[in-house]
């Protein structure tokens, strides 16, 4: 009776004999899932030779029916004819996650799996067996992601060695742009609010930021890559150094180089006593006022 409720389930569930339940499944269907089910445990006794729970000719009738003996390897090998034909329309292996979950999914948990057994470790053997592995070699599965290089946003330079050339391409800014502030504007190709018209470009700040470090260290006659000649060139063309500490910041001038200090200084004092008197006869005339009333 179960095995043509099983032949029904199957004609109104696309060919699919996995009985699948739910909170809401009626009795009929957790009663099929149950028989089902235990199908499978009878199965496994069968091929160990144990014949008394199910027959040769019940196990030949459910697989005439596409019986499903074994729900993980079914799905394992769905998944496995759905990587391959992901790989055949797209020519790679690593599936996006927004994409399908489901086969992205599997795809790392196979990667993840090849990594423990590298290791050594073996988490659940039915995972990947030697099978499954020689499955996805044959499709010549990636076992590791290859992810593309990062794009660094400041990248890196060798001063020492690329220093003419970064100098050409730091001239080169200053022609087109007609100055040099490169940080500005790595900022915005960053932002993507424009694009450098030459890559490199956006190796200039820091290469401005190493300049000014060794012009430090060339001014307090330390070593440096900078010399006499280079420093003349950097200034020609606009680099703006660090003033040293002893020189006075703008806006600021010592006594001796400010000889109207103290003639500001008496204006001041004179205006201060001139405020004082007449907050003094203001100060008197309302006394007055105050007397009269």
């Amino acid at each position: 009776q179960q095995y043509h409720k099983l032949v029904e389930w199957k004609e109104d569930n696309n060919g699919d004999t996995i009985v699948k339940t739910s909170k809401d499944s009626s009795d009929d269907v957790k009663k099929l899932a149950k028989w089902v089910q235990n199908q499978r445990v009878f199965y496994k006794y069968y091929i160990n030779g144990d014949t008394k729970h199910i027959k040769e000719h019940r196990v030949d009738a459910l697989n005439n029916l596409g019986f499903v003996w074994n729900v993980f390897d079914h799905q394992w090998n769905t998944s496995f004819d759905e990587l391959k034909q992901f790989y055949r329309e797209n020519k790679t292996f690593d599936v996006p996650k927004r994409e399908n979950s489901k086969l992205a999914t599997f795809v790392l948990s196979m990667r993840n799996a090849m990594k423990t057994r590298r290791e050594g470790i073996v988490l659940k053997e039915m995972t990947l067996t030697e099978e499954r592995i020689n499955k996805l070699n044959s499709i010549h599965f990636t076992w590791e992601l290859r992810r593309p290089p990062r794009k660094t946003k400041n990248p890196a330079i060798n001063i020492l060695t690329d220093y003419d050339q970064l100098y050409q391409l730091l001239a080169s800014f200053k022609e087109e742009h007609g100055h040099l502030k490169v940080s500005k504007m790595l900022q915005e190709w960053i932002k993507g609010e424009s694009e450098p018209s030459n890559k490199d470009y956006r190796r200039l700040s820091t290469f401005v930021a190493a300049i000014k470090k060794e012009h430090d260290a060339y001014r307090e006659g330390k070593p440096s890559i900078l010399n006499e000649e280079r420093v003349e060139q950097l200034t020609a063309l606009g680099v703006k150094w660090k003033k040293p500490p002893n020189v006075p910041r703008k806006n600021t001038r010592s006594k001796e180089d400010d000889p109207n200090r103290e003639t500001r200084k008496r204006r001041k004092t004179d205006n201060d006593d001139v405020g004082e008197e007449s907050d003094n006869a203001q100060e008197e005339t309302t006394v007055q006022q105050e007397h009269i009333v």
